[in-house]
């Protein structure tokens, strides 16, 4: 089975990122969760695509120990 991205949010309505087994061990005993109402919600994230590379055009950092430039 392919894993998937999760949102867990608790009765706090904190959220918390998880990567899961799609329909494994503890994909399940999350939505168990739910169900018994110990967790607010359990929803599945749309994998993203990783953003284009860019080439050229992008300035150099600056130099951290450096004064900032007066404008």
């Amino acid at each position: 089975m392919a894993e998937i991205s999760v949102n867990i949010v608790n009765n706090s309505g904190q959220t918390v990122g998880l990567r899961v087994e799609e329909g494994g061990e503890t994909h399940e005993y999350l939505k168990t969760l739910v169900r018994r109402e110990d967790l607010k919600s359990v929803t599945k994230v749309a994998d993203r695509k990783a953003p284009a590379k860019q080439t050229g055009g992008t300035k150099p950092s600056a130099d951290p120990k450096s004064p900032p430039a007066d404008k």
